[in-house]
């Protein structure tokens, strides 16, 4: 029932999240955390985190890491191929029988509504993630000089992304002490 229940579960992230990666943050925080309970908070942090690293979208990596901590290899498989299918028939129906329409002003329309509600889930996963990341010194110091690289084109998103986790290994590797601290869990 495990199976089923991840496949369920995962198929319908994929059906009802429109915009990719961060708009479907929410939903799949709802599912899997609040719902069903099966991560931490701080687990899809950290998927997202490496989904930033790894090819393939958030989705799928956070499908297929839930998938293995909860069933296994076939859990990840399975709730893998289950976040992944809506969009082929979503995508297979459209290219077959709607593309022409796109430029019909009703069509336009909905579009138009899809793309502001995508925003705001966007913003939404942005605040959260805000929270979680920022919430101490030492993160409010790499976001704003983050913030500043990217808005003034300083540094590539990869460099960025590649510099952070050389810093994190650093700094955990040379004193991790300080680095617990500085995430404010205090030694452990």
């Amino acid at each position: 029932m495990l199976i089923l229940d991840l496949f369920l579960t995962f198929f319908k992230i994929g059906a009802f999240t429109f915009g990719g990666g961060y708009a479907m943050i929410p939903l799949i925080e709802r599912e899997i955390i609040n719902n069903k309970g099966w991560i931490e908070e701080e687990e899809l942090l950290e998927v997202i985190s490496v989904s930033q690293m790894t090819p393939g979208v958030i989705a799928i990596n956070a499908a297929t890491f839930v998938g293995k901590k909860t069933a296994g290899l076939s859990g990840a498989i399975i709730a893998s191929i289950a976040v992944i299918l809506p969009s082929l028939f979503i995508i297979s129906f459209i290219v077959h029988f709607v593309a022409d329409s796109f430029t019909s002003p009703v069509a336009k329309k909905i579009l138009t509504g899809v793309r502001a509600g995508v925003v705001a889930m966007i913003f939404k996963s942005l605040i959260r993630l805000f929270k979680s990341s920022a919430n101490t010194p030492m993160g409010v110091v790499i976001f704003i000089f983050t913030m500043i690289c990217l808005i003034f084109s300083l540094l590539s998103p990869i460099k960025l992304i590649v510099m952070g986790a050389a810093f994190g290994l650093i700094l955990y590797t040379l004193l991790p002490g300080v680095a617990l601290r500085a995430m404010g869990r205090g030694a452990e």
